[in-house]
């Protein structure tokens, strides 16, 4: 797809980003107790912010976009012992769109979102100064920060975007909204084994895009 893209006549590049501002929602989630913990993972705030960047390539119909995140925090301590402690995050992501029509400038343009994405987690506490239950021990609550950091979404929407012509009549910007829907799986280890929880939501944000 990527290949076909560049290689049309109408093929540029494009970065952008989206703006989805935090609302009662996020209270709401806050007051459930619904993080992670761990300020790394999908709904903490930090790995996925209300404004967000993706960027990659746009024909007159089709267009390939990905996106990534990072969110990484360390904790050193050097006293008798020496000890770090980590968590953090990278969330990739990738959509597909389809315009219902040849994008045109000065124009309105309508179309279908659908894509997937996943995070990487990483955890680790070490301490020059445990004993190897006690190290065991921190390896397991660092296995389980992992399992609530990590997971996979899959989303889908509607967006509409106006063109901006240059002083050629050639698309450089494209100001819009865009209406997702977004399941997310995530799991959780314990003693009384792994649970897994699924949030699906939907979200509205206004676009801005530069083409080239």
């Amino acid at each position: 797809m990527l290949l076909l893209l560049a290689g049309t006549a109408h093929a540029a590049v494009l970065f952008g980003g989206a703006w989805s501002p935090a609302g009662i929602g996020t209270l709401a989630w806050d007051d459930a107790g619904k993080f992670s913990g761990t300020l790394a993972g999908e709904y903490d705030g930090l790995l996925r912010t209300p404004l967000t960047a993706h960027g990659g390539w746009v024909g007159a119909r089709d267009a390939v976009l990905g996106n990534a995140s990072v969110v990484f925090l360390a904790t050193s301590r050097f006293a008798e012992g020496n000890a770090v402690s980590s968590v953090g995050g990278l969330r990739l992501g990738a959509d597909y769109r389809r315009y219902l029509w040849a994008r045109e400038a000065g124009a309105v343009n309508l179309y279908g979102d659908a894509g997937a994405f996943g995070i990487l987690p990483t955890a680790a506490t070490t301490d020059s100064a445990y004993t190897v239950q006690e190290q065991a021990d921190a390896d397991e609550g660092a296995a389980a920060n992992r399992a609530r950091i990590g997971g996979l979404g899959l989303q889908g929407g509607l967006g509409a975007e106006y063109l901006l012509g240059d002083k050629k009549g050639r698309p450089a910007v494209a100001v819009g909204v865009r209406w997702l829907v977004r399941g997310y799986r995530g799991q959780e280890g314990g003693e009384e084994g792994v649970r897994v929880s699924t949030v699906v939501t939907s979200e509205a944000a206004v676009v801005l895009e530069l083409i080239r």
